[in-house]
């Protein structure tokens, strides 16, 4: 029993000091990794598509000003260069709401896309009106005519449009990998009146949408993947 005990208080101090939290994956792991998903290790050039979803002036000069968005938007302007190199498609996803709406207004200067990140000529732009960008869209139709199957997801807000996305993607038949530098969230108050960090709602953001429906890795990742 003492030694039962003297275990157990180990661990509450570990947990307490954060030590507990990285002792080993390998006790946590995915449902991803449960069923033999395996790591991605080359991307078709014919067959994977970018989806750069919300980089609109909402999160930049708007209501809703995200930390690290611009940080995001530097990786995601590589992606885009990267998948403009290798002619892969590339679709701007953009959040519109009501003309006189609070958010995202349409027409107003808000509901633009940020003047660092533009569609260029050859780019794809779905409109869209819920969190997923295949709500309401026809972005699957799109894709699927394009060949594509496989997706590489960056945007605005991770928790929100980036994981509604993905989780939509999965059931219709596309492989999702997001890169975790190359999306961004912001701080969000709780039912408890507390305050989520953006860093701890991005990170819980990610690890929630990694159990099941995408593969996260670093831009830096993505653009070392051999394309073929």
């Amino acid at each position: 029993m003492k030694k039962l005990i003297a275990c157990g208080a180990l661990t509450l101090s570990m947990a307490a000091s954060g030590l507990g939290f990285a002792a080993d994956a390998q006790t946590a792991p995915t449902i991803r990794t449960l069923s033999g998903a395996q790591a991605t290790q080359s991307l078709p050039a014919n067959a994977t598509a970018l989806l750069v979803i919300d980089f609109q002036n909402e999160y930049f000069i708007g209501k809703m000003p995200i930390p690290d968005g611009l940080k995001a938007l530097k990786h995601t302007q590589r992606l885009v260069a990267f998948a403009h190199r290798h002619h892969m498609p590339v679709f701007f996803v953009r959040h519109l709401g009501p003309a006189n709406g609070p958010l995202f207004a349409e027409g107003s200067q808000f509901a633009a896309f940020h003047p660092d990140l533009q569609p260029a000529a050859g780019d794809k732009v779905i409109t869209k009106a819920t969190p997923s960008s295949f709500v309401g869209t026809d972005l699957d139709r799109q894709l699927k005519q394009a060949g594509v199957r496989q997706l590489i997801v960056s945007g605005l807000m991770t928790h929100m449009c980036v994981s509604s996305t993905a989780r939509d993607a999965v059931p219709l038949g596309y492989q999702v990998i997001i890169p975790a530098d190359a999306t961004a969230t912001r701080s969000l108050a709780t039912w408890d009146h507390q305050v989520v960090s953006h860093a701890d709602l991005q990170r819980a953001a990610l690890a929630g949408v990694a159990d099941v429906f995408a593969e996260i890795m670093s831009t830096d990742r993505v653009l070392a993947l051999p394309v073929n």
